[in-house]
């Protein structure tokens, strides 16, 4: 027996047969794997994503259902002139072509109406305050003219028939009143008493009276609370004789102990009383 050949011709068959075995395996695993893969993504399997642009929530959920896809929320944004809690955007965008499961995500408007501050627009053009609105969502609905020293300057702003300060967080989209100077009139009026009164119950008073509240000065800067202070100095004081439309300056403390607390107009009405 040939020794030699009898190994060479073993070992050569051993090996060749593992060979050929494990290219078998490999092929087999490939196949399989490539096979599941198609499954599990679905491959050749693809939905037509529905435009979802105005619709609420509640809607996209069931229409994505429907086309077997589902909705993300990525963001929230407020955009004025469309509706609240509807879909702004969404990506994929309508028609596209995507695989079955696959998410859509939306951006959808705010469902909560933006609050946006009343900028100080006292004493500025009526046409000039009337821009400014605009440019920040709120609309002028009328215009009361009221005496006043100075002429279609704004003397005040009104919402909900009240008056309200610089600051004041209002809905956009809202309607204000502005109140605009006429000039002052012809006839004298007797300022009314604002001592004791709030600022906002103060401007009310004296557009009634058809005077003009003027400078306010607070003896301690506020902090979003001005309906805490209370008028205790007016200036022309209460009762005097001026024209309508005159300007009355005033000043603020939370402290009502300044009520008590005597100036210099007050010890000149009280001479003119005795005289």
């Amino acid at each position: 027996m040939d020794f030699k050949k009898f190994w060479s011709e073993s070992l050569g068959g051993f090996i060749l047969k593992r060979i050929l075995l494990a290219t078998v395996i490999l092929v087999a695993i490939s196949w399989i794997t490539l096979y599941f893969t198609d499954i599990y993504t679905q491959h050749g399997q693809t939905e037509k994503v529905p435009d979802l642009s105005g619709m609420y929530m509640e809607e996209v959920e069931i229409m994505l259902k429907n086309h077997n896809l589902y909705a993300e929320i990525i963001d929230s944004v407020y955009v004025r002139n469309k509706k609240l809690g509807t879909v702004i955007q969404h990506t994929p965008a309508a028609g596209s072509n995507i695989k079955s499961n696959r998410p859509v995500y939306i951006i959808i408007n705010s469902r909560q109406v933006r609050q946006t501050p009343l900028p100080e627009i006292n004493d500025i053009s009526y046409r000039q305050a009337d821009a400014m609105l605009r440019a920040i969502g709120l609309n002028v609905s009328s215009v009361e003219y009221t005496p006043s020293e100075y002429k279609d300057l704004v003397i005040d702003v009104k919402y909900g028939g009240r008056s309200i300060s610089p600051g004041y967080r209002i809905s956009e989209g809202s309607y204000v009143t502005l109140v605009v100077g006429s000039g002052l009139g012809g006839d004298d009026i007797l300022v009314p008493v604002l001592k004791g009164k709030s600022l906002e119950d103060a401007k009310q008073s004296a557009i009634e009276s058809t005077v003009v509240i003027g400078a306010i000065d607070f003896d301690v800067t506020p902090h979003g609370n001005e309906d805490a202070y209370i008028v205790y100095r007016q200036l022309p004081s209460a009762g005097k004789l001026v024209p309508a439309g005159t300007r009355i300056d005033i000043w603020l403390s939370k402290d009502k102990e300044m009520l008590n607390k005597t100036f210099e107009e007050d010890e000149t009405n009280k001479e003119e009383e005795f005289f």
